[in-house]
């Protein structure tokens, strides 16, 4: 216990979301002082409901991503059917989704039948992509510049355990942290194998959602970087009109397949993605904190150019009033 306790405080890819936010309101408030609008962030996406910040459907990024760069996507209003939408493997998310919520791999026909008691409002269906490695590709363009740029990349390394030929996987989920803290969902997950001991030198993937909330752990991979790969992005983003600011959720083969610009996109985040390669175990908290800011800097200024081509901000009390209803439903 004293030692979970320790791994959560000791390592802000843990903390609270106010308590690693927090300590940055001075910069926010600098940059509300500078626009005199305190939801100048909103603006950094005109063409998206709150510039994809609170309660925006997704499935408005995806709809103008080309198909080749998608898997099989469907958008479903208020599902009540338990016929199969696509052939499985599927994945099924809430249109309205954030941090990996209810987002599930769809096996059969059972899997979609409680899916959908729990989830019956608007869903994307998404044809399962086996590709084993997901990025999350960060980008910006400033409104008045015809093309822009990638300004980080996260490598995400699945939740998986080791078996050493003595543990059950139910110790092998109970001994490490990252499973430990989902310990609730991957023990009923893995119910009718809890008691099975792992061989030696095997591997079990717990999670292939990749997500921090699943257990993933983020790694900077900014050196994925290339040419080939910023113009596959930067030509996409050119393609969801009034999209300037957001974090790319890509499969791809391999590394060396992304660099090429091979890559399929999974989802699109708006003006409330993270970088997320600032979790990366490496890091230290200042060195985290000057890469949130370096990408605040770049959404404060985008909103700033966007409002100078005629796009207003956004009114505090509407973005309040939303946020209200927001965290009541939480």
């Amino acid at each position: 216990m004293l030692k979970n306790f320790w791994l959560k405080w000791s390592r802000y890819e843990y903390w609270p979301f106010w308590a690693f936010y927090g300590p940055l309101t001075p910069f926010y408030i600098y940059f509300v002082l500078k626009t005199k609008a305190p939801a100048y962030f909103c603006t950094a996406n005109p063409g998206f409901l709150y510039g994809g910040f609170i309660n925006y459907p997704k499935y408005d990024f995806l709809k103008n991503i080309p198909t080749a760069y998608l898997p099989k996507t469907l958008y479903l209003s208020e599902v009540r059917s338990s016929t199969l939408p696509l052939k499985t493997p599927f994945v099924a998310k809430p249109n309205l989704g954030e941090r990996g919520t209810g987002v599930e791999i769809i096996k059969n026909t059972t899997d979609w039948q409680v899916y959908t008691q729990t989830y019956s409002t608007d869903l994307i269906i998404q044809d399962y992509c086996a590709h084993p490695k997901e990025f999350g590709i960060f980008y910006v363009r400033m409104p008045m510049e015809e093309h822009g740029k990638i300004i980080s990349v996260t490598e995400k390394d699945f939740l998986t355990i080791a078996g050493d030929g003595q543990s059950t996987i139910q110790e092998l989920i109970l001994n490490n942290y990252r499973a430990f803290r989902n310990k609730t969902y991957l023990l009923s997950k893995y119910a009718v194998r809890l008691k099975e001991i792992l061989p030696q030198n095997t591997t079990l993937l717990l999670e292939p959602i990749g997500n921090h909330s699943r257990g993933t752990t983020f790694l900077d991979a900014s050196h994925l970087k290339t040419n080939a790969l910023e113009k596959a992005i930067d030509a996409v983003s050119k393609n969801i009109d009034g999209f300037y600011y957001g974090r790319f959720d890509v499969k791809s083969p391999s590394a060396e397949a992304l660099k090429n610009g091979n890559f399929v996109i999974l989802e699109v985040n708006g003006t409330n993605s993270e970088a997320t390669h600032i979790y990366d175990p490496s890091y230290s908290l200042i060195k985290a904190y000057g890469e949130v800011l370096r990408h605040l800097n770049y959404q404060h200024k985008i909103a700033v150019q966007n409002k100078q081509l005629g796009n207003s901000y956004i009114k505090w009390t509407k973005l309040a009033q939303e946020l209200l209803i927001y965290f009541k439903t939480k």
